[in-house]
């Protein structure tokens, strides 16, 4: 629609020159003759003013500059090269179309005062003689300064405003690119997250099994009442890791949620149960004042009782165990799990890499986590904020 309009335009103006300079003794006919076939042929190049703004203002100029045409295609084709250009190529663009507009004006302000396009809403008397031109010739020049400069402010005003858009476009992109990038890493880290648990959770219920099934091997000749029982808890540690599996399963599908359950510090107490009827003798302790414990802190300090309690288990089976919970939301969660020092275990057992996991866990809530031997005893030690 607008290189229509543009192209109409630049031809009506460029027909209406003609005829008025044709009425006018000031010019020969080939000057507009000449310069009414260089207007036609850069008005109807306006349709690549686009594409090749350059070649397009120099068919715009070339008619004006030498011609007595308008310069009313130049003008158009400085609004297209305006548009992009900056600088020195800006700079001399303006100029030509300013010297092209200045001569064509020049032009316009020499003929009579009834055919003159400045001059033209000025009243003559209606019987009195047709006035000669008396417009000062700075007054041609300085219209053709209004003019370019106001072209000129416009492109401009448009291309800022392109720029302006284009800005607010791409931050819209980028905004939905880093909101798109940061739910996919929350995803990934709970992913992780899940995938760590999973690991810890079934790695300490298959320590659990092979422990069960040592001391069933061991204790194999003391009669079927403990081999029954030993049978028992082999089953039940095996039905409970399977529930935490399918548990697992059902939130990387999208079925389940994982959150709760025995494996916040509600669980630490089966947990102890559980040590017990596997023949374990586990004192616990729990001094912990009332107040709601965080999500994290919770589910983390499951974590170490647990896995402190099954490397107990592995590492000095038989030897007594101590499970203790201290604390209160001023001072925080205070952990100890210790254990006497025996010799080797009766049977072999996994890689012993849970503690280095389970440090990495206590760290991220803004924990300590210290596991070590001291004289007689194996201590594990973690301290978790309470509000996490």
């Amino acid at each position: 629609m607008w290189t229509t309009a543009a192209v109409t335009l630049s031809v009506f103006c460029s027909l209406m020159t003609l005829g008025l300079a044709s009425t006018s003794d000031n010019a020969p006919v080939w000057n507009y003759g000449f310069g009414l076939l260089l207007n036609l042929i850069a008005g109807f190049a306006l349709i690549w003013r686009h594409e090749k703004p350059f070649l397009v203002l120099g068919l715009a100029v070339a008619g004006p500059l030498f011609l007595e045409t308008d310069a009313t295609a130049a003008l158009i084709a400085l609004f297209a090269v305006a548009r992009f250009a900056t600088g020195r190529v800006l700079g001399v663009s303006t100029a030509l179309v300013f010297a092209a507009c200045g001569v064509s004006l020049t032009y316009d302000a020499f003929r009579r005062r009834d055919y003159s396009v400045l001059t033209m809403g000025v009243k003559v008397a209606k019987d009195g003689p047709i006035p000669d031109w008396n417009v000062p010739l700075w007054i041609a020049w300085l219209v053709a300064a209004f003019l370019v400069a106001a072209v000129t402010g416009l492109a401009i005003l448009r291309r800022t405003q392109s720029d302006l858009d284009a800005a607010v476009h791409t931050r819209d992109r980028y905004a939905k690119q880093s909101d798109a990038l940061r739910e996919e890493a929350i995803l990934v880290a709970e992913r992780t997250r899940i995938a760590r648990d999973m690991h810890d959770t079934l790695a300490a219920s298959l320590s659990r099994i092979s422990l069960f099934a040592g001391g069933l091997q061991v204790n194999s000749t003391e009669g079927p009442e403990k081999v029954a029982n030993s049978a028992s808890l082999i089953r039940q540690t095996a039905h409970d890791a399977l529930d935490d599996l399918k548990r697992i399963i059902g939130v990387l599908r999208g079925t389940g949620d994982y959150a709760g359950g025995r494996r916040s510090i509600e669980g630490v107490s089966d947990l102890v149960h559980s040590a017990r009827e596997a023949g374990t003798h586990v004192t616990y302790l729990l001094d912990m004042s009332p107040g709601e414990l965080g999500a994290s802190t919770s589910q983390v300090a499951f974590r170490v009782v647990q896995e402190a309690l099954t490397n107990a288990q592995k590492h000095a089976q038989g030897a007594p165990i101590h499970v203790g919970l201290h604390g209160n939301s001023d001072v925080g969660l205070r952990i100890v799990v210790r254990n006497h020092l025996t010799g080797a275990p009766a049977f072999a057992y996994g890689s012993g890499t849970g503690l280095t996991g389970l440090s990495e866990q206590v760290r991220q809530i803004g924990g300590t986590f210290d596991a070590q031997v001291v004289p007689g005893e194996y201590l594990v030690q973690a301290w978790l904020p309470w509000h996490t």
